[in-house]
């Protein structure tokens, strides 16, 4: 095994090919252990470990994959809801997307290619079930649809935590853990209660206690469903995985669980960091944002004001209805100037059009969207976080957004998808920051009232 101090020994990182150690300061002593990746891949093309201000869990596994807390490239993390993809459909007995093995190497190599991204996308199947994918959110919005997208005559809809007027969530179930425990899903009558399997995608299970609040609120409302909960990784113990299975057997029900990397982490030590509070950002300006290839919203908006995409999935969202998105995205990239290295920032649970608006880009491009999760942030050699800012999320009632590391990439234009814009001046303190980095272009993807 190999020690590398990596600052004054305020920061230790060991590692050997399956376990790794994080020493954070006196803050975290964290270890953990891979027992089965799928293609051999490695941990740390997966994900890196962070502190969170949080009291009710101290860290985060910060994923290098979808475009949430990181920028990545959209290659990158489409080819991780692929690989996710691939995965069950050699559950369901059918073949997996042929260039597995190509997205494998992309993600160890972390160096995206265009051509694999764009053959793998194109192929798609159909499982032999009526079949609804739900994607977690925040984090796991993207993830969700860049598994959903690869399968016909099935549905998709992800959790939310918004609060829309005039419509009932189907149903409600808590993540105790979060910085924001409520999720909702507002799924279509008849979506859920004719689904004969449903897919519960997230980007990680690290106790498994979302995993079995979830089943139990959707059983509870309607039972008698198959379950297969996909996610990146999977840390849970025996006794947590006990724990998923006490429950299924209670409720007769069959739960299968899929996960790219599988193994535990022993936490020996951590505690929330204290950290000066960081200022909101300032700035005001004129920009006025681009209103070219919109789309008309749905009727249901928020009590701000706020207005939403049919393509996101937050309503639901059938196969046949995503196959025009990737059209979409094509045609407003052709809408906007160039870049040879586009950074495209999406805004709080909508992740996929991003990713998919960045693709079409081309180029060397890299995609963020903005996170209600508070993570520490330190200027330290091996640390993942090296700095943030903290912003109101423009038309929504008094939520703390947060961006990372914004400075270190390497981009030349940036392109800030709005799903909606009601009050514009509330989002020159955001367009002003950007703006120190790089031209922005802001899209407004909805119509207007």
């Amino acid at each position: 095994m190999n020690t590398t101090n990596q600052s004054t020994s305020s920061i230790t990182y060991e590692q050997n090919n399956l376990q790794t150690r994080y020493k954070y300061w006196d803050k975290m002593d964290i270890e953990v252990s891979a027992t089965e990746s799928y293609g051999d891949l490695p941990m740390e093309s997966l994900f890196s470990v962070a502190l969170r201000v949080n009291k009710k869990r101290q860290f985060l596994f910060v994923s290098k994959l979808i475009a949430k807390h990181l920028a990545v490239h959209p290659s990158i993390a489409l080819g991780t809801g692929s690989l996710l993809a691939s995965l069950l459909m050699e559950k369901a007995g059918l073949k997996p997307i042929p260039q597995h093995k190509k997205i494998v190497e992309m993600i160890e190599s972390a160096k995206a290619c265009l051509e694999t991204s764009h053959e793998s996308l194109a192929y798609r199947t159909a499982l032999p079930d009526k079949t609804v994918f739900i994607g977690m959110a925040e984090t796991a919005t993207g993830l969700g649809h860049s598994v959903f997208h690869h399968f016909d005559e099935a549905a998709y809809i992800h959790t939310t935590r918004e609060e829309i007027i005039g419509a009932s969530p189907a149903f409600v179930f808590e993540e105790e853990h979060s910085h924001a425990t409520s999720h909702k899903v507002y799924a279509p009558a008849g979506m859920l209660e004719e689904a004969d399997t449903i897919i519960l995608i997230d980007d990680e299970i690290s106790t498994g206690n979302t995993l079995v609040n979830l089943i139990t609120a959707l059983d509870s409302q309607f039972p008698g469903k198959k379950y297969i909960s996909l996610s990146i990784l999977d840390w849970r113990s025996e006794g947590q995985k006990r724990k998923l299975e006490d429950m299924a057997a209670a409720r007769n029900l069959t739960v299968d669980v899929l996960s790219l990397l599988k193994g535990e982490f022993d936490l020996k030590h951590s505690e929330s960091p204290g950290e000066t509070e960081i200022a909101e950002l300032k700035g005001s300006g004129q920009k006025t944002p681009g209103r070219s290839m919109q789309v008309q919203a749905i009727e249901l908006q928020s009590a701000t004001g706020q207005r939403y995409l049919p393509f996101t999935g937050r309503f639901g969202l059938s196969s046949s209805s995503h196959s025009e998105i990737g059209r979409w995205a094509e045609q407003l990239a052709k809408t906007v100037p160039a870049s040879k290295k586009p950074l495209v920032i999406g805004i709080g649970e909508n992740m996929y059009l991003p990713l998919r608006f960045a693709l079409a880009l081309g180029g060397d491009a890299s995609v963020q969207t903005t996170t209600r999760s508070p993570i520490f942030a330190a200027e330290e050699d091996g640390y993942p976080i090296k700095e943030k800012v903290r912003f109101k999320l423009p038309d929504a009632e008094d939520v703390n957004q947060f961006l990372y590391n914004i400075s270190r990439i390497d981009a030349d234009r940036i392109y800030l998808l709005a799903e909606s814009v009601a009050d514009e001046a509330s989002w020159q303190p955001l367009i002003s920051y950007l703006e120190k980095k790089a031209p922005v272009e802001w899209l407004v993807l909805t119509d207007k009232k």
